[in-house]
């Protein structure tokens, strides 16, 4: 008997290590850009195959999917506290947009005018943006930026002004909503926080509606509902939540899939 139970142990131990070597056989590498200074938490950028990047075509095909004789086009991304991941969500989003089959025009606007993240996020220089438009008249069409993808283009935050929050409630800035809403498919306005600042309610206010992104674990239940509370105070209507952060192991016949 103890002879018997050693082999099935030795096997046992064989067939757990043959299972570690498999999954370790298969990790999971962000294929990066040599020179690139984009973050490399966008995914949709450096490996549009990844697990991850599709699980944004997914969110991208459920935004569609919400009236598909009108679909929102412009769209306000936003959470609830700072540091919940909305702006590498929107430019993940944006990008998968971009690189539909269908090769919609895409704009991604950092509506931050107090901390924008966009242009850091996006390996870009300090540049003219939204504020600049709304605060000094500058032309939309002068601050658009590239990072390759032909039809996507960005618009940075621009110089921080002493008062966000009424540029961006002013008719300038209703006016701007109304003139890239005509020239692109799909316009999508990366927003500071919902709870800090009445920002993203003004902006949101003006948008097909809101797309909320929680952190997983972190965001408390009261919050998230104190968010929710403003944003239909604003008349916002929230089209869906994303959770971010979220770990989980992806079976071995998923990656055999995809």
């Amino acid at each position: 008997m103890g002879k018997f139970t050693e082999a099935i142990r030795k096997a046992a131990e064989k067939r757990i290590e043959r299972v570690e070597k498999k999954e370790e056989a298969k990790p999971y590498v962000v294929r990066t850009v040599s020179d690139s200074k984009i973050d490399p938490h966008v995914l949709a950028y450096f490996d549009p195959t990844s697990p991850i990047a599709e699980q944004y075509r997914i969110l991208r095909s459920n935004i569609q999917s919400i009236n598909k004789a009108a679909p929102p086009k412009v769209l306000a991304i936003t959470s609830a506290i700072h540091g919940e991941g909305k702006t590498i969500t929107s430019i993940n989003l944006a990008i998968t947009f971009a690189r539909d089959l269908n090769k919609e025009s895409v704009l991604l606007v950092d509506a931050d005018l107090r901390k924008g993240r966009l242009a850091k996020a996006l390996g870009l220089a300090p540049h003219n943006g939204l504020a600049d438009i709304l605060n000094e008249g500058a032309k939309t069409e002068d601050l658009l930026l590239n990072i390759g993808i032909e039809n996507l283009h960005i618009l940075p935050s621009g110089n921080r002004p002493a008062n966000p929050a009424e540029l961006l409630g002013s008719a300038k800035m209703r006016n701007f909503v109304s003139e890239v809403r005509k020239q692109y498919d799909y316009v999508f306005f990366d927003c500071p926080p919902v709870v800090p600042v009445a920002d993203a309610g003004v902006v949101a206010h003006l948008c097909d509606g809101a797309l909320m992104v929680l952190q997983a674990g972190r965001t408390q239940k009261g919050i998230i509902l104190h968010a929710q509370d403003r944003l239909h105070t604003s008349k916002v209507k929230i089209l869906g939540y994303c959770l971010s952060h979220i770990e989980y192991h992806i079976p071995e016949y998923i990656y055999r899939y995809l």
